[in-house]
């Protein structure tokens, strides 16, 4: 056995107690979307700091709106599962966001700022 899949197996998370002993999040992502609200207003990535030490724990502290209206932004995922923790060969560095109503994906680059994410590529067929 190599030293990567070494790292792999020790890196995987078998249950979800297992996943709870690893880093917890500081900074989570939020989907809003404006779908029947009556504003004609892009969708947005919103930031959360989560970390109770922060000076800006429990607030929105950055918004990134999407170039189009109409999206309908759904759940989110990461290019790579959190079972790669600890995989240097794997960074989860990008945030994929699919719209239910225009069917674009987009592509959010929180790897080189997690505290204020950019838009890295959009995806329409």
């Amino acid at each position: 056995m190599d030293k990567l899949e070494t790292a792999q197996r020790r890196a995987t998370k078998t249950t979800p107690l297992e996943a709870m002993k690893g880093p917890k999040e500081e900074i989570v992502y939020l989907p809003c979307i404006y779908r029947n609200t009556g504003i004609d207003k892009p969708d947005y990535l919103a930031t959360v700091d989560v970390n109770p030490k922060s000076a800006s724990y429990s607030q929105v502290i950055h918004r990134l709106p999407m170039p189009n209206v109409k999206d309908e932004l759904h759940h989110s995922g990461w290019n790579t599962c959190s079972s790669s923790f600890g995989d240097v060969s794997k960074k989860r560095n990008r945030l994929i966001l699919p719209s239910l109503i225009s069917s674009r994906i987009y592509v959010v680059d929180v790897g080189t700022d997690m505290r204020a994410p950019r838009l890295y590529k959009v995806c329409w067929r």
